[in-house]
């Protein structure tokens, strides 16, 4: 019976040593830390320091929604050789900021979610499922 437990022991702490799971645990944390660290990034006016995302009240699919607006990320995103997306509403240029902040078509919701009025503001004080709330309000949830 001893040598089964060493050997479990022996186990876990080889999967510990894995060079590859290492390598990329340390890849993670670079480029955690070489965004944290560039203040010319356009969303560390937001959030400087990206964290996990705590809200275990969201579905599976409102979190990867609160998350692509937090960081930025959604299919708003211009790919190669596309031409940036316009708000149909006031035909400014569609970004993440833009829609959570700035489309003045969208400003009574805004007020009613969020009762701030900058990113920083709603990334700090809005609750998750307020911004899902929101963007579902405004027919943007499956655009993101």
């Amino acid at each position: 019976m001893h040598g089964a437990r060493m050997h479990k022991t022996s186990r876990r702490d080889a999967m510990a040593r894995d060079p590859k799971r290492d390598l990329l645990g340390r890849d993670r944390d670079i480029l955690l830390r070489d965004r944290d660290v560039s203040t010319s990034n356009k969303l560390y006016s937001v959030q400087p320091f990206v964290g996990h995302n705590t809200s275990s009240s969201l579905s599976c699919y409102d979190s990867v929604i609160n998350n692509r607006l937090r960081i930025g990320h959604t299919r708003l995103r211009l790919l190669e050789g596309q031409s940036q997306p316009v708000c149909e509403a006031c035909h400014s240029p569609l970004t993440v900021k833009h829609l959570l902040v700035d489309c003045t078509s969208h400003s009574a919701a805004r007020q009613r979610y969020f009762g701030v009025d900058t990113l920083k503001g709603i990334s700090e004080n809005v609750v998750s499922r307020n911004i899902i709330a929101f963007v579902k309000d405004i027919n943007f949830y499956n655009r993101i």
